[in-house]
């Protein structure tokens, strides 16, 4: 299933590296500064989940922490309204991260119960947080700069299924190896999870994303989407750039 020593060293750096920033964020949490403890948490999980997921016996283990992980996107994002409900399940979940790893090394299998229980209480309040929320209506507004489509969003906030969808929409329409940048001067926030559904079309063709606000911005670095996606100050540092570069994008 999985070698021995693979399994001790990862268990070693676990506990020797991860454990302790991980700890570091909860106790920031437990003191009501909670998006700056999962700003510290965003590292460590990453790279938790990502181990996990190439050894063999413990994917379940990284698919239970990308699912952790996706909850604290929501949170840090605003997507679900911080209470002292929302931060004990984060807590929880992210301490029974380290439980389902102990018990994979230990008998082969996670604690299926006490995962399940964590995961419907997470997705309990992601879904309330959701249906609390009021959708703006607003849209997308599309433009041929140079050869190059800006698309600007025109909306304050990028939370909802249906905000996400308008983006969506645009990218369908794109073709393939035509840049594209995207706008954000304007908007005060965005989901995680809109960068995780555009991810696949930065495959197609170059996605760029121009003038993030200072929240915006540090959510999206903190979570390490400038590796998928090309960010710029502003629509013109985008365009000054590109003409330094003989208009390659």
């Amino acid at each position: 299933m999985h070698d021995d020593d693979q399994i001790e060293e990862f268990m070693g750096e676990l506990y020797d590296k991860f454990y302790p920033q991980v700890m570091d964020g909860l106790d920031r949490m437990k003191e009501g500064d909670v998006h700056a403890g999962i700003e510290n948490l965003s590292r460590p999980l990453h790279t938790i989940k990502g181990v996990t997921g190439f050894m063999g016996g413990f994917e379940v283990a990284s698919t239970f922490t990308h699912k952790v992980e996706s909850f604290l996107k929501k949170i840090q994002a605003g997507d679900v309204e911080l209470d002292d409900a929302v931060t004990t399940a984060a807590i929880t979940s992210v301490n029974m991260i380290f439980q389902v790893i102990e018990q994979i090394r230990d008998t082969g299998s996670g604690p299926q119960g006490e995962m399940d229980g964590v995961l419907a209480r997470i997705r309990e309040l992601s879904e309330s947080g959701e249906q609390n929320k009021v959708v703006v209506e607003d849209g997308v507004r599309l433009s041929v700069v140079d050869g190059v489509i800006v698309a600007t969003v025109a909306m304050q906030r990028v939370h909802l299924p249906a905000q996400k969808q308008l983006l969506l929409d645009v990218m369908k329409k794109q073709s393939a190896g035509v840049p594209i940048v995207l706008d954000l001067s304007t908007v005060l926030s965005v989901s995680t999870s809109v960068w995780d559904v555009l991810e696949p079309f930065a495959e197609k063709f170059p996605v760029h994303v121009a003038g993030m606000q200072p929240f915006v911005n540090g959510l999206f670095h903190s979570w390490g989407y400038g590796a998928i996606f090309t960010a710029h100050p502003s629509l013109e540092a985008f365009f000054e750039r590109e003409t330094g570069s003989g208009g390659n994008a």
